[in-house]
């Protein structure tokens, strides 16, 4: 074939509909990509600062695309899945931070220590005397005030009886007149009536025995059939409210199916995440091996914290114990990922009544955040990613900020063993060995993020680097 035959069939393939449909529909699927990236990029930039509405929005968008264009579990949708996922964490805390603010300051019990609450122990002589003083004088014009009032209340009512007794004797002389009227009007006919009635009286009697009878057998029918009738009213409104409430039950049930929390909805993204990460893992290169295995971590520890949020304490425990277990294979010794894990993995031991391993794993914290400063000494510490693009980091600085978690690490550490004692104090007094609620008490407890903080000029994270920032696990 010549140079002019396949310009000709370069043009006519050009110019059939075949041609044409091929040549419209590549840019239709990149525009696609191209809006899905974009909103990607957007929700990630939102998370960053912390402007969480606008965040969801971009993020679900990104995701709703991504699904349609390559499919619900692939690859491509693993990552605007796990920044969904963790924007809808940070929503759901935010929205938990709102309820709790609202009973800021409202004292819990009797509270001593509330200014507009004053205690009479601590009040001087003179304060006192004072306050004596002025309460005995509000007694006093209290009670003249009442005695005014009762006086008045007196006159009155005397006034009002003459005016009655008046009025009375006045009704008494008209009413003795007209019964003398009625008196010798009623005596002439009295004795032409007197035969009359006697035998009507009799007639009478005899009816009203009658009617009586049937009376009363009426009334008994009527109650019999009132009670029949009250018991089946009964019976048909138990029906009745049996029936409302599972029509309640369900439409509750049907409500919560159709709009799921926002921690429901962030524990189903990072699960497709995870499942579309552990897709990628059978059939990657080993050079992709390592980012996809970074990013399953990031995910199991987001799940974690989900679970912890949502009091699923046992399963935070194993999705934060799956994270320990890759990362000790990924990073070496020193690395803060790993002091990272095991502090989370302390918090969810804690909440779990797992009060021992809880402080296993914290002193597990320690070690390694201590053999990182002496290897920071040494200038033999491991590589960390997250600070390779950072023109201020400085080994003295990371020192310095190591130095500054472990006391906090310490002091979580004593929390933990307090819960304990008042667990087990709880045992005693309560007398049986049932699970005690000390994991209600340490929720308030904050979590030390042993990442690196944000640094300002910082655009967005990066998909390669998706890792919990500081004050993402901060309360």
């Amino acid at each position: 074939m010549t140079a002019s035959d396949m310009e000709k069939a370069t043009a006519t393939e050009s110019t059939s509909p075949k041609g044409k449909e091929a040549t419209t529909t590549s840019p239709v699927k990149t525009d696609k990509q191209k809006e899905a990236l974009e909103h990607l990029v957007a929700g990630k930039r939102h998370l960053l600062v912390k402007d969480l509405e606008p965040a969801v929005s971009s993020l679900a968008q990104a995701c709703e695309l991504l699904s349609a264009e390559y499919g619900e579990t692939s690859y491509e949708c693993a990552d605007a899945y796990y920044y969904y996922g963790k924007a809808l964490l940070e929503m759901a805390r935010a929205e938990a931070g709102v309820f709790g603010n609202a009973l800021d300051g409202v004292p819990e019990g009797e509270d001593s220590d509330n200014s507009q609450v004053e205690d009479p122990d601590k009040m001087t002589e003179e304060e006192r005397e004072d306050v004596e003083k002025k309460v005995g004088e509000a007694l006093d014009d209290n009670f003249s005030a009442l005695e005014e009032k009762r006086k008045s209340k007196e006159k009155s009512t005397t006034e009002d009886e003459t005016e009655e007794d008046e009025e009375e004797d006045e009704d008494k002389d008209e009413k003795e007149g007209e019964a003398k009227e009625g008196e010798t009007k009623e005596g002439a006919a009295s004795s032409e009536t007197k035969e009359e009635s006697s035998t009507k009286d009799a007639e009478t009697k005899d009816k009203d025995s009658e009617t009586k009878d049937k009376d009363s057998e009426t009334k008994d029918k009527d109650a019999e059939m009132k009670d029949v009738e009250a018991e089946k009213e009964k019976a048909e409104e138990n029906v009745a409210d049996k029936g409302t409430e599972e029509a309640d039950k369900a439409a509750q049930e049907a409500e919560d199916e159709e709009d799921p929390s926002n921690l429901q909805l962030a524990w189903e993204m990072l699960e497709l995440a995870k499942v579309a990460y552990n897709h990628k893992l059978e059939k990657c290169t080993p050079e992709e091996k390592n980012t996809v295995e970074t990013k399953v971590c990031e995910t199991l520890l987001t799940l974690g914290e989900v679970s912890l949020e949502s009091e699923n304490y046992e399963q935070a425990c194993q999705d934060i114990a799956d994270c320990l277990e890759k990362r000790k294979k990924l990073y070496a010794e020193d690395s803060r990922r790993i002091a990272e894990t095991h502090y989370h993995l302390g918090v969810a031991l804690g909440h779990f009544n797992k009060f021992d391993e809880a402080v296993v794993a914290l002193e597990s914290a320690i070690k390694v955040l201590k053999l990182r400063i002496d290897n920071l000494d040494k200038k033999t510490e491991s590589k960390d990613e997250s600070k390779a693009g950072d023109a201020f980091y400085t080994r003295e600085a990371e020192v310095a900020e190591l130095k500054a978690l472990i006391p906090e690490i310490e002091e979580k550490i004593q929390d933990t063993k307090d819960m304990k004692e008042q667990a087990e104090s709880g045992k005693e007094e309560n007398g049986f060995g049932g699970s005690s609620n000390g994991s209600g008490s340490a929720k308030p407890i904050s979590t030390i993020s042993i990442k690196r903080k944000a640094e300002g000029g910082s655009d967005s994270i990066s998909p390669k680097k998706a890792h919990v920032t500081n004050g993402d696990s901060k309360a």
